[in-house]
């Protein structure tokens, strides 16, 4: 069964490694059954002639799998990968959408609240979280809403979470206009602010609009929001962090969680909706 599954392994490490790589795969650190890596930045540390090549590695912790490891600044185990516009189905508990030849998810259900998908880290040791989203906004969209309960809607927008209780690790909210005085919530960072994040968000955020004017009953896909562009009038800030589009959350000790994203909106999908088509999450 050993000499099986290292071959296996060796297999899937030769359609993304390079053959320098790959040589004497079953004898080498992160790439043996017998020598699996405690995570990517381990193998990285490990391994000095796998760090610039990314792929399929063996990691175990209270269990043995196989983790995507970005081998590059020390090395990064991915932990989600969706893209709506290749193909990419919508990650279980959201439902696809295509408005304007764009595919992308929304919640799977007419009424407000948070809806969820949690992506597995397998019990890997992490201090650093870092990823990407892209989404577009519906209507009304209120940005932070007032609601102060992280387990609540508090957002207009996307949150991402680990543990339980939950603990923060960044928000991506949607304001309702990026330039207009509306009495409804708008970005913090927006031209005429209105609204502040929850205290446990903390400056961990990012907000946009991708509407600029008077607010319509309909999907702004000319404008994806938190990708660093489209913020138009002089006065508004949302797309001047250097970040942009990544965010990066590093915490004082290790975790181990499994990552929950949830889609939230404070009001039914006929008032505001917030839908996605990329997400990218890696951990390290």
């Amino acid at each position: 069964m050993m000499m099986i599954l290292c071959a296996v392994t060796s297999i899937v490490l030769l359609a993304t490694l390079t053959t320098a790589a790959v040589d004497d795969t079953c004898m080498r650190y992160g790439l043996d059954i017998d020598q699996p890596g405690a995570s990517c930045s381990d193998i990285y540390q490990k391994n000095p002639s796998i760090q610039d090549q990314s792929g399929y590695y063996l990691i175990k912790t209270d269990h043995l799998f196989l983790a995507h490891c970005e081998m590059g600044d020390n090395g990064w185990m991915k932990v989600a990968d969706f893209d709506a516009s290749r193909g990419d189905k919508c990650p279980t508990g959201w439902t696809d959408i295509t408005v304007n030849n764009i595919r992308m998810c929304r919640s799977p259900s007419n009424t407000a609240g948070c809806y969820s998908r949690t992506f597995p880290v397998h019990g890997t040791s992490y201090r650093k979280i870092r990823g990407k989203l892209r989404g577009y906004q519906k209507y009304t969209t209120d940005g932070f809403n007032g609601a102060i309960s992280i387990n609540a809607a508090y957002v207009d927008g996307v949150s991402i979470t680990i543990g339980n209780p939950r603990k923060h690790v960044w928000t991506f909210a949607v304001g309702i206009s990026d330039d207009q005085d509306n009495p409804g919530n708008v970005c913090p960072c927006a031209a005429n602010p209105k609204s502040a994040p929850p205290s446990f968000v903390g400056e961990h955020y990012y907000c946009e609009s991708g509407n600029t004017g008077p607010y319509e009953d309909t999907i702004y896909t000319s404008d994806p929001l938190w990708d660093g562009a489209g913020c138009v009038h002089p006065n508004n800030n949302c797309c001047t962090n250097v970040g942009l589009p990544w965010f990066i959350r590093e915490f004082p000790i290790a975790q181990d969680d499994d990552i929950e994203v949830r889609i939230c909106t404070n009001s039914d999908y006929s008032n505001e909706a917030v839908l996605v088509d990329q997400l990218e999450l890696y951990v390290q």
